[in-house]
Protein backbone atom coordinates (compact mmCIF):
# COMPACT_ATOMS: atom_id res chain seq x y z
CA UNK A 1 0.00 0.00 0.00
CA UNK A 2 1.04 3.65 -0.91
CA UNK A 3 2.14 6.41 1.21
CA UNK A 4 -1.28 8.37 1.62
CA UNK A 5 -1.44 12.06 2.08
CA UNK A 6 -5.12 12.47 4.05
CA UNK A 7 -7.07 16.13 3.90
CA UNK A 8 -10.62 16.60 5.10
CA UNK A 9 -13.19 19.32 6.29
CA UNK A 10 -11.48 22.05 3.72
CA UNK A 11 -14.78 23.88 4.14
CA UNK A 12 -14.26 26.24 1.29
CA UNK A 13 -11.02 27.51 2.28
CA UNK A 14 -9.04 27.65 -0.75
CA UNK A 15 -5.77 29.38 0.77
CA UNK A 16 -5.75 26.61 3.01
CA UNK A 17 -5.94 23.88 0.68
CA UNK A 18 -3.16 25.67 -1.69
CA UNK A 19 -0.93 25.64 1.10
CA UNK A 20 -1.54 22.18 2.06
CA UNK A 21 -1.33 20.79 -1.28
CA UNK A 22 2.36 22.71 -1.44
CA UNK A 23 3.14 20.94 1.79
CA UNK A 24 1.91 17.03 0.47
CA UNK A 25 4.16 17.55 -2.49
CA UNK A 26 7.41 18.43 -1.01
CA UNK A 27 6.67 15.44 0.95
CA UNK A 28 5.68 13.50 -1.08
CA UNK A 29 2.98 10.94 -1.27
CA UNK A 30 1.78 8.30 -3.72
CA UNK A 31 -1.94 9.30 -3.31
CA UNK A 32 -4.27 11.89 -1.85
CA UNK A 33 -7.22 11.09 -0.31
CA UNK A 34 -10.13 14.04 0.88
CA UNK A 35 -12.27 13.09 3.45
CA UNK A 36 -15.60 15.09 2.87
CA UNK A 37 -16.75 18.46 3.79
CA UNK A 38 -14.90 20.36 0.83
CA UNK A 39 -17.60 22.82 1.20
CA UNK A 40 -19.19 24.80 3.49
CA UNK A 41 -18.24 27.61 5.67
CA UNK A 42 -15.73 29.27 3.49
CA UNK A 43 -15.63 31.61 0.75
CA UNK A 44 -14.18 29.78 -2.42
CA UNK A 45 -16.71 26.35 -2.39
CA UNK A 46 -16.43 25.54 -6.20
CA UNK A 47 -12.81 26.49 -6.61
CA UNK A 48 -12.30 23.51 -3.59
CA UNK A 49 -14.12 21.19 -5.25
CA UNK A 50 -12.20 21.41 -8.59
CA UNK A 51 -8.98 21.35 -6.69
CA UNK A 52 -9.59 18.55 -5.39
CA UNK A 53 -10.79 16.40 -8.46
CA UNK A 54 -7.98 17.62 -9.48
CA UNK A 55 -5.31 16.34 -6.95
CA UNK A 56 -7.37 13.89 -4.83
CA UNK A 57 -7.37 10.12 -5.99
CA UNK A 58 -10.42 9.61 -3.51
CA UNK A 59 -13.09 11.95 -2.09
CA UNK A 60 -16.16 11.15 -0.29
CA UNK A 61 -18.87 12.86 0.83
CA UNK A 62 -19.19 14.56 3.75
CA UNK A 63 -22.54 16.30 5.45
CA UNK A 64 -21.90 19.75 3.55
CA UNK A 65 -22.20 18.11 0.41
CA UNK A 66 -24.72 16.26 1.16
CA UNK A 67 -27.18 19.18 2.50
CA UNK A 68 -26.32 20.48 -1.12
CA UNK A 69 -28.43 17.23 -2.37
CA UNK A 70 -30.53 17.39 0.27
CA UNK A 71 -31.79 20.28 1.91
CA UNK A 72 -33.60 18.31 4.59
CA UNK A 73 -30.21 17.45 5.97
CA UNK A 74 -29.83 21.23 6.80
CA UNK A 75 -32.22 21.02 9.66
CA UNK A 76 -29.45 19.79 11.81
CA UNK A 77 -26.80 23.27 11.19
CA UNK A 78 -26.63 26.19 13.13
CA UNK A 79 -27.29 29.82 11.97
CA UNK A 80 -24.26 30.31 10.78
CA UNK A 81 -23.49 27.15 8.26
CA UNK A 82 -27.22 27.29 6.98
CA UNK A 83 -25.82 31.31 6.13
CA UNK A 84 -22.76 29.34 4.32
CA UNK A 85 -24.84 26.63 2.94
CA UNK A 86 -27.35 29.53 1.79
CA UNK A 87 -23.60 31.32 -0.06
CA UNK A 88 -22.38 28.25 -1.31
CA UNK A 89 -25.96 26.98 -3.20
CA UNK A 90 -26.07 30.16 -4.71
CA UNK A 91 -21.64 29.94 -6.18
CA UNK A 92 -21.39 26.29 -7.39
CA UNK A 93 -22.24 25.73 -11.50
CA UNK A 94 -23.89 22.62 -12.21
CA UNK A 95 -20.46 21.12 -12.96
CA UNK A 96 -19.07 21.58 -9.34
CA UNK A 97 -22.85 20.44 -7.78
CA UNK A 98 -21.74 17.27 -10.68
CA UNK A 99 -18.70 16.67 -8.29
CA UNK A 100 -20.46 16.24 -5.34
CA UNK A 101 -23.10 14.51 -7.08
CA UNK A 102 -20.55 11.63 -7.88
CA UNK A 103 -18.88 11.62 -4.34
CA UNK A 104 -19.48 8.08 -2.45
CA UNK A 105 -20.33 7.49 0.63
CA UNK A 106 -16.91 5.66 1.42
CA UNK A 107 -14.29 4.29 -0.27
CA UNK A 108 -12.27 0.96 1.05
CA UNK A 109 -8.51 -0.81 0.19
CA UNK A 110 -9.40 -4.23 0.42
CA UNK A 111 -9.53 -5.18 4.25
CA UNK A 112 -6.88 -2.82 5.23
CA UNK A 113 -8.58 0.60 4.90
CA UNK A 114 -11.68 2.46 4.52
CA UNK A 115 -12.22 5.99 4.62
CA UNK A 116 -15.03 7.35 5.83
CA UNK A 117 -16.11 11.57 6.42
CA UNK A 118 -17.88 10.63 10.03
CA UNK A 119 -17.65 6.37 10.63
CA UNK A 120 -18.21 3.22 9.15
CA UNK A 121 -21.46 2.15 11.70
CA UNK A 122 -23.69 4.33 12.63
CA UNK A 123 -23.16 6.75 16.26
CA UNK A 124 -25.03 8.93 18.05
CA UNK A 125 -24.63 12.75 18.41
CA UNK A 126 -24.83 13.29 14.36
CA UNK A 127 -21.64 10.98 13.52
CA UNK A 128 -18.83 12.37 16.06
CA UNK A 129 -16.53 10.35 17.27
CA UNK A 130 -14.98 12.54 19.77
CA UNK A 131 -14.41 9.68 22.75
CA UNK A 132 -12.87 6.62 23.70
CA UNK A 133 -16.74 5.42 23.79
CA UNK A 134 -17.95 5.85 20.66
CA UNK A 135 -14.76 4.98 19.52
CA UNK A 136 -14.81 1.72 20.94
CA UNK A 137 -18.31 1.18 19.47
CA UNK A 138 -16.68 1.31 16.04
CA UNK A 139 -13.72 -0.60 16.70
CA UNK A 140 -15.22 -3.43 18.16
CA UNK A 141 -17.71 -3.65 14.80
CA UNK A 142 -15.20 -2.58 11.98
CA UNK A 143 -13.71 -4.76 9.33
CA UNK A 144 -11.30 -2.95 8.30
CA UNK A 145 -7.91 -2.50 10.19
CA UNK A 146 -7.75 1.03 9.76
CA UNK A 147 -10.46 3.94 9.16
CA UNK A 148 -9.71 6.81 8.41
CA UNK A 149 -12.24 10.08 8.79
CA UNK A 150 -12.96 13.56 9.64
CA UNK A 151 -16.24 15.91 10.57
CA UNK A 152 -14.66 16.66 14.20
CA UNK A 153 -12.03 19.04 12.85
CA UNK A 154 -9.63 17.79 16.17
CA UNK A 155 -6.59 15.70 14.82
CA UNK A 156 -7.17 12.82 17.22
CA UNK A 157 -5.96 8.28 16.99
CA UNK A 158 -8.18 5.84 19.07
CA UNK A 159 -6.71 2.41 19.28
CA UNK A 160 -8.15 -1.04 20.00
CA UNK A 161 -5.88 -3.88 20.56
CA UNK A 162 -7.35 -7.32 18.64
CA UNK A 163 -9.55 -9.33 20.81
CA UNK A 164 -9.64 -6.36 23.79
CA UNK A 165 -13.34 -5.64 25.05
CA UNK A 166 -15.43 -2.93 23.30
CA UNK A 167 -14.72 -0.56 26.86
CA UNK A 168 -11.17 -0.67 25.85
CA UNK A 169 -10.30 1.92 23.10
CA UNK A 170 -7.00 4.41 23.51
CA UNK A 171 -6.85 7.76 22.41
CA UNK A 172 -4.08 9.33 21.15
CA UNK A 173 -3.69 12.90 20.09
CA UNK A 174 -1.04 13.45 17.69
CA UNK A 175 1.08 16.63 17.27
CA UNK A 176 2.63 18.52 14.50
CA UNK A 177 5.91 16.29 13.18
CA UNK A 178 5.14 13.49 15.69
CA UNK A 179 5.09 9.95 13.96
CA UNK A 180 2.24 7.38 15.53
CA UNK A 181 3.82 3.58 15.28
CA UNK A 182 0.48 1.35 14.13
CA UNK A 183 0.89 -1.95 15.88
CA UNK A 184 -0.25 -4.99 13.56
CA UNK A 185 -2.56 -5.87 16.18
CA UNK A 186 -4.45 -3.18 16.36
CA UNK A 187 -7.67 -1.73 15.08
CA UNK A 188 -7.68 2.19 14.18
CA UNK A 189 -9.45 5.12 13.74
CA UNK A 190 -7.34 8.25 12.63
CA UNK A 191 -8.64 11.84 11.69
CA UNK A 192 -6.06 13.90 10.01
CA UNK A 193 -8.05 17.26 11.56
CA UNK A 194 -9.10 20.19 9.18
CA UNK A 195 -7.48 21.82 6.43
CA UNK A 196 -10.05 24.86 6.26
CA UNK A 197 -11.53 25.15 9.69
CA UNK A 198 -9.44 23.57 12.72
CA UNK A 199 -11.01 23.39 15.91
CA UNK A 200 -8.15 22.33 18.10
CA UNK A 201 -6.79 25.55 19.29
CA UNK A 202 -4.19 25.29 16.48
CA UNK A 203 -5.29 27.96 13.36
CA UNK A 204 -2.60 25.86 11.57
CA UNK A 205 -4.23 24.21 8.19
CA UNK A 206 -4.02 20.29 9.27
CA UNK A 207 -3.44 16.85 7.31
CA UNK A 208 -2.20 13.38 7.66
CA UNK A 209 0.26 11.27 6.01
CA UNK A 210 -0.59 7.88 6.22
CA UNK A 211 2.68 4.98 5.77
CA UNK A 212 1.05 1.49 4.87
CA UNK A 213 4.11 0.12 4.45
CA UNK A 214 5.98 0.68 7.62
CA UNK A 215 2.78 1.37 9.31
CA UNK A 216 2.98 4.81 10.56
CA UNK A 217 0.62 8.22 11.17
CA UNK A 218 2.02 11.83 11.26
CA UNK A 219 -0.21 15.08 11.38
CA UNK A 220 1.33 17.91 9.10
CA UNK A 221 0.44 21.56 9.98
CA UNK A 222 0.99 24.58 7.53
CA UNK A 223 0.66 27.94 7.79
CA UNK A 224 -1.41 30.13 5.31
CA UNK A 225 -2.68 33.64 4.97
CA UNK A 226 -5.91 33.32 7.30
CA UNK A 227 -6.18 37.18 7.19
CA UNK A 228 -6.60 37.11 4.15
CA UNK A 229 -9.62 34.28 3.86
CA UNK A 230 -11.01 36.68 7.01
CA UNK A 231 -11.49 39.38 4.28
CA UNK A 232 -12.79 37.30 1.91
CA UNK A 233 -15.63 36.24 4.04
CA UNK A 234 -16.53 39.39 5.03
CA UNK A 235 -16.22 40.70 1.72
CA UNK A 236 -19.27 38.14 0.24
CA UNK A 237 -21.32 38.50 3.39
CA UNK A 238 -20.73 35.21 5.34
CA UNK A 239 -20.97 35.40 9.11
CA UNK A 240 -18.09 37.47 10.76
CA UNK A 241 -17.67 34.66 12.61
CA UNK A 242 -16.59 32.45 10.02
CA UNK A 243 -13.38 34.44 9.89
CA UNK A 244 -12.51 35.40 13.44
CA UNK A 245 -12.56 31.42 14.35
CA UNK A 246 -10.21 30.65 12.03
CA UNK A 247 -7.67 32.83 13.40
CA UNK A 248 -7.89 30.89 17.34
CA UNK A 249 -8.56 27.47 15.64
CA UNK A 250 -12.17 27.49 17.29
Amino acid sequence: MPRLGVVSDIHGNLHALQAVLADIDSVGVDMVICLGDVVGYGPNPGECLELVEQRCAHCVIGNHEEALLRPSEATRFNAQARRALEYTTSRLTPAQLEIIDKMPCWASFGDQLVCVHDAPTPVPGNGYVRTTRIASRVLATMSARICLFGHTHVPAVFMLPEGASDLEARRLVPFSGQSIRLAADCRYMINPGSVGQPRDGDCRASWGLLDLDVREFRIHRVEYEVARVQKEIDSVGLPTILGSRLRIGA
